[in-house]
């Protein structure tokens, strides 16, 4: 069973009459949940597909930090293997949930499309149509969306930013960059596409950390949030290039 520390452990010492000193105590532990089979679903919390995994977390008694037996009931809970997020339901039911959620953005896409169909230079519908495909993690269903409807895309700067994103996502970074490229052509003060411009050159393999450093701080003195960090990290990455 793997354990970890989720808490500062309750630490006593008695002393016996031979001087000999007995540390106790109590102990959080989280372990897998063996009763439960992982589940593939898109992560609530970082919007990629992964594994959601089962966890139990309950408290041991302890003998020189050594769990002895449970003190308490378990308590059940799921987590993402991508990012790493908690969530307070078991991975079953949390499954359950998303792919019932899925359905219905499945529903709305399929509406979406056939509104576009109907007006197929609509800006506005192309880029939630495609906001929608990423969101559960269906990113060639957005390219191809894109492409069947290349009037919308190339009337709007904030269509070729939202597919950019979906290239980053498909980890295609010189797509990517190339419509973040085009957005920015259009409207220099873009901040969202300076900023996803600066994550694609930082994270592309070999990164340009000069280059995305520029774009985050274009980013950040057109207000883009989280601006500030890319930043920070692009500029320490560009030093240690350097250095």
């Amino acid at each position: 069973m793997h354990t970890k520390r989720t808490g500062r452990a309750c630490r006593r010492a008695r002393h016996r009459p031979d001087g000999f000193i007995l540390l106790f105590g109590t102990r959080a532990i989280t372990s897998n949940d063996a009763s439960v089979d992982p589940v593939e679903a898109v992560c609530p919390r970082c919007g990629q597909r992964a594994q959601i995994v089962g966890k139990v977390y309950r408290p041991w008694f302890t003998v020189f930090f050594i769990p002895v037996f449970p003190v308490g009931s378990a308590k059940r809970f799921s987590q993402c293997t991508q990012c790493g997020a908690q969530f307070p339901i078991e991975a079953r039911q949390l499954g359950r949930q998303v792919a019932a959620a899925d359905q219905q953005q499945m529903q709305r896409a399929i509406a979406l499309y056939n509104s576009l169909r109907n007006s197929p230079g609509n800006s506005v519908t192309l880029n939630e149509l495609m906001t929608m495909y990423a969101s559960i993690g269906e990113y060639d269903q957005a390219v191809s969306a894109a492409r069947d409807f290349p009037q919308a895309l190339d009337a709007s700067e904030q269509c070729m930013v939202t597919l950019g994103r979906v290239y980053l996502a498909r980890n295609e970074h010189g797509e990517a960059i190339g419509w973040f490229d085009r957005a920015i052509a259009r409207n220099l003060t873009l901040a969202e596409a300076h900023y996803f411009r600066g994550v694609a050159l930082l994270t592309a393999s070999p990164p340009n950390c000069d280059a995305a450093a520029a774009s985050a701080r274009i980013a950040r003195s057109n207000g883009y949030p989280d601006a500030d960090q890319l930043v920070r990290e692009a500029e320490s990455r560009a030093r240690q290039q350097h250095a």
